[in-house]
């Protein structure tokens, strides 16, 4: 099994690991998760249909409106947040919404971001990614 590991800065705190889904296009939380499914549903966006829940989502930043934080806390609240996100450079809704479900919910989701090599270049969809926001450091396994 071939591993990769990749540095860069932790925005939230947390360990996890989970399936990586991946893609080249900006994601929007807002109206592109369901938080009650997990359920992906930006028709314009290539994830459409996929489920977020555990997974480790990696994509270059955030995209849409401010209200991107609350979707995070009510897919947190229910159960159906990704395990981790990682991104070429974090958008400061996103890294919000994280940090706000560990306020309230007390759930650490690990969201890194300024790898030392593009994350989308290096992870490919299905490989099994270990995200370590503490340490600022991405293992992926494949």
């Amino acid at each position: 099994m071939e591993k990769i590991v990749i540095k860069g800065r932790g925005i939230t705190s947390g360990v996890a690991e989970g399936e990586a889904m991946v893609t080249k296009e900006a994601f929007g939380f807002s109206h592109g998760l369901e938080p009650y499914t997990g359920r992906i549903n930006d028709e314009y966006h290539e994830w459409l249909g996929q489920n977020a829940r555990g997974k480790v989502l990696v994509f270059p930043y955030g995209k849409g409106s401010t209200s991107g934080g609350l979707y995070i806390l009510e897919s947190v609240k229910h159960g159906n947040a990704p395990a981790a996100v990682i991104n070429v450079e974090v958008d400061p809704v996103i890294a919000g919404g994280f940090i706000m479900a560990k306020v309230l919910y007390g759930k650490e989701i690990p969201v890194v971001d300024r790898l030392e090599r593009n994350p989308t270049d290096v992870i490919k969809p299905g490989d099994r990614v270990r995200v370590d926001a503490n340490k600022g450091v991405v293992e992926v396994y494949r």
